[in-house]
């Protein structure tokens, strides 16, 4: 537990103004956070122990950090820090997740999250300040700040019709060498080392850029609409679609996938990113319906008819997804997935 000595400086009342969430589903030890955050100088505190009720709070309140357990029976925090970073108003609000110990897996997964900070509980109110100290008072990171200058300018640009060179300021952010993926290799590099504050601050960087990658992507995809470039439409905005579908943020991508339909850009990628979304919201019927639109334009992807299978799985419709997985095997002879799953079904494993 943290002990009773708060011998040490509040934190500066700048750093304090804004209300502060806590989750942790233990009672003592979320008394002990309070008293401990409390001390530090911040009056508006939020300790909570209902998943739910913390991201009802969140969408009410401008929250300054965020403390959170990593896992425990009834929280998981991973799945909290990523509700919260897609919300835009807490793309860079410190968020920090504890644990009694961290490997590099879980490391990896809170990085890939956009955590701000770990905690090994327990820890002390001077670890607690000097992490919140460090964060509150940061300013961004000059690589970040020069990406959202030149994000800002390429959209202004293509707002005000000077579609060829907003084009071209946006280019300047994708072409740029330490990109997204550059900074997630620094992150599984310095985890696998156990150089864990170093992945952390890798991670920080890669997940920020891929939010204002993801915003260029769509603004050049609207761009080359406007241009009457619809085949660059339609490949910058799969790519913005892309990426916040690999950041969960299925609403977003939704919405592009949408208007890409509506805009008449039915291709194979629309229709298949669709029916992956609707079935992990667990939407069998509509999922089904878009994977069956992208048969349409391209039946012999052996892909859609695995998909289509699994889904016919989880309806438990048996005879019909063993057609799937053996026209997806029939197509693509090597396709292990779908070898696999009509094995366990042969040897009634499924």
């Amino acid at each position: 537990m943290i002990p009773s000595d708060f011998s040490l400086p509040i934190l500066p009342p700048t750093e304090t103004k804004g209300s502060v969430l806590i989750l942790h589903e233990d009672q003592g030890i979320l008394e002990t956070l309070l008293k401990a955050v409390s001390f530090l100088g911040f009056d508006r505190i939020s300790a909570m122990q209902n998943f739910e009720e913390a991201v009802w709070e969140s969408s009410k309140k401008e929250i300054v950090f965020f403390l959170c357990a990593y896992t425990t029976p009834t929280i998981q925090g991973l799945r909290f820090l990523s509700l919260i970073r897609k919300n835009e108003r807490f793309a860079y609000t410190p968020f920090f997740l504890m644990d009694p110990e961290f490997t590099s897996l879980k490391v990896m997964k809170a990085g890939y999250a956009g955590v701000t900070g770990l905690l090994v509980w327990p820890f002390t109110p001077r670890i607690l300040q000097e992490k919140l100290a460090k964060s509150l008072g940061q300013t961004r990171d000059p690589h970040i700040r020069k990406t959202e200058t030149q994000l800002e300018k390429g959209v202004s640009l293509i707002d005000t019709g000077r579609f060829k060179e907003g084009v071209a300021q946006l280019k300047s952010i994708l072409d740029q060498k330490e990109g997204p993926e550059y900074h997630y290799n620094i992150g599984y590099i310095r985890s696998i080392q156990k150089r864990y504050p170093e992945a952390i601050e890798a991670f920080r960087k890669a997940t920020q850029l891929d939010r204002l990658f993801a915003k260029a992507y769509e603004a050049m995809g609207r761009a080359y609409r406007a241009m009457g470039r619809d085949d660059l439409a339609d490949q910058y905005l799969g790519h913005a679609a892309q990426i916040h579908m690999e950041r969960d943020n299925d609403g977003h991508a939704e919405d592009i996938l949408k208007e890409m339909l509506a805009l008449g850009y039915e291709s194979l990628n629309v229709f298949n990113s669709l029916g992956i979304i609707y079935r992990k919201r667990g939407d069998h019927q509509n999922a089904m319906i878009h994977y069956a639109k992208a048969l349409k334009v391209h039946p012999d992807e052996p892909h859609i008819h695995y998909n289509m299978g699994r889904i016919c799985l989880d309806m438990k419709d048996m005879d019909k997804a063993r057609e799937f997985f053996e026209k997806a095997v029939k197509i693509q002879k090597d396709f292990k997935e779908a070898r696999q799953i009509l094995k366990a079904m042969d040897l009634g494993i499924l």
